[in-house]
Order: C-alpha cells, then structure tokens, then sequence
C-alpha cells in the first residue's frame, strides 16, 4: 500500500505561491492543503481561489495541518518561518533567497539539521528541462573542457511593492534575480567552489523608485580556472530573458528558456492564462514543467519520504547568500573579494553595498 502524500502549506500569498499551487495539483506526492498569509482576508482570498480547507495570517495554525511547508513569504520572513516549522518537524521548502543575512541563512540550516527535517532550497532553474539538458551535454564532453558561462535573468521588475524595500527584500536584483543566474552557473559546473567575485551595481531610477539596485553584472571566478558572468536587471523593457551560453574548449551552447517553442500566439489584450503577453508571445506546452516548478517539488517531497538530500539544499542557499553578499561588498569597495567571505554583524545583505554609498 502506497503512502499517503504529504500534506503541504504555503507560507505566502503572492505570486510563487500560485505558481507552487498550479504545479503540486500535478505533483502526486502532495496535497495541497492549507496557506498563509499576513493578512486573514488574503489568506482567505487565495484559499478559495484554490479549494483549499485551511487558511490562516497565524503560521501556528498552517503548522499544525501540514507535513510540510514551501516558505514563499517575503525574504526577511524566510528564516523565522522556515525554524519555526522544523521546530513544529515540518519538512521545509525555501524560497530563494534562504535569508537576508548569512547569520539567518546559518540559523536556519541549523535549526532543520538539530529537528531533523528535510530542507530544500527552491532554485526552479537547475529543474529546467532545457538546462537539465545543457548540463548533460556539458558532462558528457561534447564541448570540451568548459571555460566561460554566461547568465542573464532579465525583466521589468517585480510584483509587490516589499521587493523594493531593504527592510523586507533585503537587497534589490541580487537578491530576486541574481541568486537564479548563480546557482545556476555552480551546478551546471558541478558545483565547484567560487573563489573570487566581482560586481558592479547599479540604481537607475529609470523604472522604479527604490535606493536598491536593479541592475547588476557579478563575474565569477571559479576552481579551475572557470568564469563567469551573471546579469541580472529590473530595467528590461519589452519582456523577460533567461538566457545561457557555455563555450567550451571544444565548443559553444546557447539556450534560450523562454524562446524556440515552434508555437506562438497573438493577442491584442493578452492571454494570462497562457503566460502570453500583448501581441506576438511563444506558446509554452506546460509553464510549469517547462520552468522547472513541477519537477523541483516532486523531487524535494521524494527526497523528504526517502530521507536523502535533495539536489539544491539547506548548503546551496548558503552558498548563494555568501556570494550575494560578496558580490554587494565587491561594489560597494570597488574590489574584487575572494571567497569564503563571512561577514559579522550585517543585518541585511546589501547594506554592504548601501553603506559606503550613504
């Protein structure tokens, strides 16, 4: 006899919880059951929407009901949440960023290792069918020895106003879009150590009024000699890139995730339902597998029942977090910083960034 699925809770009403909602209704292996949010009326909101019999702006009262929890809630949340459910033994799913400090990010890593709960990191793009794919292309040789890889996680900018705010956020496009091209680029590199990371930070003012970044460019430089080049902006107009180009000594690949389906749809108000914008827009067979969602949280409730590490865990947040936060001192001094880099006392990431330039 099979076992039942887990009973899952959203922490979080936004966006990525949706986008979690529509993915587990095809993800055997849990029930969606139960969501949080900070105010009663939209938690309430988003558990009609989905037929969902709990909901609550108490986290206590979602713990209770659920095996296991996604914690979508905004950055700052991430940590407090995610200890008090592996306090509870829930299983939790972290949204990235892990936290906004690395003093949160290890606090939270240790709180699930002494309850014994699974932790797995939500990185959607090392699930990507079409990246999953360049992956094994890279390992089997076909390019050579890799040299350089370059990322890019480009749009218009987020969807909530606490994006925008250090308090909550906890950085600007480092920490929403950056954190992706990163982890990215170190699994598709068999998660070899960064060394050194330099960057350049820029707030335009040209789209949104907030003192954070929303333009960065982070060089990595990896053992063995490898580099890399994460972009990531909230200044793209006209859309949204996630792009990758590896060379190697052997060869080049180029994958474009969000282009090449062979399927394209015009609308003159747009289609939401299809992902599709006003005017021409590719037509995705199935957003939520092509994007990794599906596949992601299938295997971390898989990992959970077998009780074996998920493929991005408590550690590759880390990991990402401890970069981001180089990355923010890099700009602010104008120097390269190597690798391990575990500043004290920084409450939120980018004040390495934001307080020399106050």
């Amino acid at each position: 006899m099979s076992e039942a699925p887990y009973r899952i809770g959203l922490l979080g009403s936004g966006w990525i919880s949706r986008t979690h909602a529509a993915a587990l209704r095809e993800v055997e292996e849990g029930e969606l059951v139960a969501v949080w949010s900070r105010t009663r009326e939209n938690a309430e909101r988003f558990a009609r929407e989905h037929g969902l019999p709990v909901w609550s702006d108490d986290v206590g009262e979602v713990l209770a009901e659920v095996d296991v929890v996604c914690v979508n809630s905004p950055n700052a949340l991430h940590a407090e949440h995610a200890i008090a459910a592996a306090r509870a033994g829930r299983h939790v799913i972290v949204e990235k960023p892990l936290a906004v400090s690395l003093e949160q990010g290890r606090a939270l890593v240790e709180a699930c290792e002494r309850a014994g709960v699974g932790l797995a990191y939500a990185e959607e793009l090392a699930f990507v069918p079409k990246f999953v794919r360049a992956k094994q292309i890279l390992d089997s040789g076909a390019l050579g020895a890799p040299l350089y890889v370059t990322q890019r996680e480009a749009h218009a900018g987020p969807y909530s106003p606490w994006f925008f705010t250090r308090e909550e956020a906890g950085g600007g496009v480092l920490m929403d879009m950056a954190c992706h091209s990163i982890e990215l680029v170190r699994w598709l590199l068999g998660k070899r150590p960064v060394e050194r990371v330099t960057a350049r930070l820029r707030s335009t003012g040209s789209a949104h009024d907030t003192e954070l970044e929303d333009h960065s460019v982070t060089l990595l430089e990896l053992e063995g000699g490898v580099t890399a080049t994460c972009e990531a902006s909230w200044v793209l107009r006209g859309g949204m890139q996630s792009t990758l180009e590896v060379w190697g000594s052997e060869g080049v690949l180029e994958v474009d995730l969000l282009r090449g389906t062979g399927m394209r749809i015009h609308s003159e108000a747009g289609r939401p339902e299809l992902q599709a914008a006003p005017g021409w827009s590719p037509v995705l067979t199935e957003w939520s597998a092509e994007n990794g969602y599906l596949q992601e949280l299938r295997h971390f409730l898989r990992s959970f029942r077998a009780r074996t590490a998920p493929e991005e865990g408590g550690l590759d947040g880390l990991a990402v977090l401890e970069i981001l936060c180089a990355a923010y001192a890099s700009a602010g001094t104008g120097r390269s910083v190597a690798l391990p880099f575990q500043p004290q006392g920084v409450e939120r990431a980018v004040d390495l960034w934001l307080a020399p330039r106050r």
